[in-house]
């Protein structure tokens, strides 16, 4: 009786090295993912990145902000920026459109421009606010030097040259800012600062100045937002894609 229990267990041994050794599995390396876009879309829509990378199950979302002359549709998976004429655009992904508009600091009491004095301010031809008819026409003057200032990129100024075709843009360095958040802080110090962002950028050291057309009608000012990549789309790359289009 013993010998047929040690043969048992000797069976039960046996059978137990036989079995293969549990394997753990590891997750796989995650690759990253690479957006690039512009100044002027960076604060609408890197919120709108970060979100939509919940959805990512095999990338980490790496985006970086560069110039529009800097992109580089090889080398980024994701490039998004903004066109003024889409019919002319034969690729991309559309995502919508970028709200602009003019803004100028808050004790400035304008609140409204006609579409001849908004172009003449972009070519520099006032140099103070008393000079502006809209605004000298107000009960309350504001004696202030004018000081544009614009974000330099080449999406500005094709949106500059669409909207007032024949304007030819002069900024000196004090003018001239690198990011949204550069322009937002110049004109809130600046009382007599007026300048180009997008509308969802506005905090309560700005203020929104309408542009009424000649048909005296409230101009509305957007750029399409496009997306391109390099290779077909799928996987992850794909389900951001789904996302911002939503």
């Amino acid at each position: 009786m013993r010998a047929k229990a040690w043969i048992v267990l000797w069976v039960f041994v046996l059978l137990a090295a036989c079995q293969p050794a549990e394997v753990t599995t590891r997750p796989a390396t995650l690759q990253p993912l690479r957006v690039h876009l512009t100044p002027l879309l960076e604060p609408s829509w890197l919120p709108k990145l970060n979100a939509c990378s919940e959805y990512l199950t095999q990338a980490n979302l790496l985006i970086e902000v560069r110039g529009t002359s800097e992109l580089d549709r090889l080398v980024a998976d994701l490039t998004i920026r903004t066109t003024t004429n889409l019919e002319a655009e034969t690729q991309g992904y559309y995502f919508g459109t970028e709200r602009l508009v003019l803004v100028v600091n808050s004790e400035n009491p304008l609140t409204a421009l006609s579409y001849e004095e908004a172009g003449a301010i972009f070519a520099g031809t006032y140099a103070q606010w008393t000079e502006v008819p809209s605004s000298a026409a107000l009960a309350q003057a504001f004696d202030q030097p004018i000081k544009l200032i614009l974000l330099v990129d080449p999406e500005v100024n094709a949106f500059l040259s669409a909207t007032f075709p024949g304007l030819e843009l002069s900024l000196t360095a004090d003018e001239q800012a690198y990011s949204i958040d550069m322009i937002e802080e110049l004109i809130s110090k600046t009382p007599g600062a007026i300048g180009l962002l997008p509308a969802s950028t506005i905090t309560p050291a700005l203020k929104e100045v309408e542009v009424f057309g000649q048909d005296n009608k409230p101009e509305i000012w957007q750029l399409h937002v496009l997306g391109f990549t390099p290779t077909e789309s799928t996987g992850d790359i794909m389900q951001l894609l789904l996302c911002l289009q939503r």
